[in-house]
């Protein structure tokens, strides 16, 4: 198989760029997930079945204060405990997480960049930074306070 020279490659990279969103994003989409921890939550709190309903659709989260999942989140709660999911077009390397309400050690009200969000610290996870805000936020809140779950303003 002999290479493709300087112009060959310069007719075939007009008929390639369209492809490259294709490839780009899923390998961007991998990294999030891994560089900003979700990977990592979902593997100690793998979602097993189907979120309950109602879902919270358009809610948003940030992971580790830098990867921000702003208005693409898919959140449930229910007397058991949090279920979290992406949009499925963004949902690539973002597996379902459910994180049990007997698992949340607190729920701790910060603020960032001038907004509250409400950070949550597992028991499997402690180290990894994650909190809700706006939407999100106030659909679990209830389910939440209900569970007894400790929240900190």
């Amino acid at each position: 198989m002999q290479a493709l020279s300087r112009g060959e490659w310069r007719l075939l990279a007009p008929m390639l760029l369209p492809f490259l969103p294709f490839v780009l994003l899923p390998v961007i989409f991998q990294l999030l997930a891994r560089l900003g921890g979700w990977a990592a939550l979902a593997e100690r709190y793998p979602a097993a079945g189907e979120a309950p309903r109602p879902r919270c659709w358009f809610g948003s989260g940030i992971f580790r204060r830098w990867c921000g999942y702003n208005n693409c989140l898919i959140v449930s709660a229910d007397q058991t405990g949090l279920f979290m999911s992406l949009w499925p077009v963004f949902s690539i390397g973002h597996a379902p997480i459910f994180i049990p309400w007997s698992e949340v050690r607190e729920i701790r009200r910060v603020t960032m960049w001038c907004r509250p969000i409400y950070r949550i610290v597992t028991a499997r996870a402690p180290e990894l930074d994650f909190a809700l805000h706006g939407r999100a936020w106030e659909f679990i809140r209830p389910r939440a306070e209900a569970a007894r779950v400790d929240i900190s303003q």
